[in-house]
């Protein structure tokens, strides 16, 4: 299977026209779930065999871009989500780790992780298509939600999940995190004059 870093999806042109679109990415670009997978990277019509998944996140973000900057920036509003933190403890996911040790906010500012490279990398993209009347905004709600290690589903989720099943550690509970991105975001749109167009 490859992923094709050269252009998007089809489904993209349902996107446009829209009155707001809402990105992320981040999770599915690594290793473990691109090339150890048998998904490689198809640039030009050619399997890149040579593109490391960090190039090919970049170049897919470049290809996001030059769409984006086509989007009628009258008629759309977008965003862009920061990464979503993980806090797997003694191992990864798929190797014991565990994320239900914190039952409490984070409140040491010392034990929250560097900013993600993933983050580096979208915020650099977003800075280069600020011009003009053009705007798109980046949500970096990953250091905020760094203090809430405690949301996250752990080992308490969906009834019927087997017990030894990996922790969950790359969604959130609700109410709690993903509320308070919704809330950043609508004060973005309010602030915007969003309501008033």
């Amino acid at each position: 299977m490859t992923i094709k870093v050269d252009h998007l999806h089809w489904f993209s042109r349902n996107w446009e026209g829209a009155d707001v679109l809402m990105f992320n990415s981040g999770h599915w670009w690594n290793e473990d779930k691109t090339v150890k997978m048998g998904n490689y990277f198809e640039d030009g019509g050619q399997v890149n065999m040579s593109l490391t998944v960090m190039e090919a996140f970049q170049k897919s973000l470049q290809t996001w871009k030059s769409w984006g900057e086509n989007l009628n920036p009258e008629r759309t509003s977008v965003f862009f989500r920061g990464y979503s933190p993980v806090h797997y403890r003694n191992g990864t996911w798929d190797e014991g780790g565990r994320c239900d040790v914190d039952i409490q906010p984070e409140t040491n500012y010392t034990m929250l992780e560097p900013e993600p490279v993933y983050n580096q990398i979208i915020s650099t993209v977003i800075k280069e298509m600020d011009y003009g009347d053009r705007k798109v905004r980046f949500l970096n709600m990953t250091h905020l939600s760094q203090f809430r290690y405690d949301g996250h589903p752990s080992r308490h989720r969906e009834p019927g999940t087997p017990v030894d099943a990996p922790q969950d550690c790359s969604h959130w509970c609700l109410p709690g995190i993903p509320d308070a991105w919704n809330e950043i975001l609508y004060a973005n749109l309010l602030s915007m004059g969003f309501k008033t167009k």
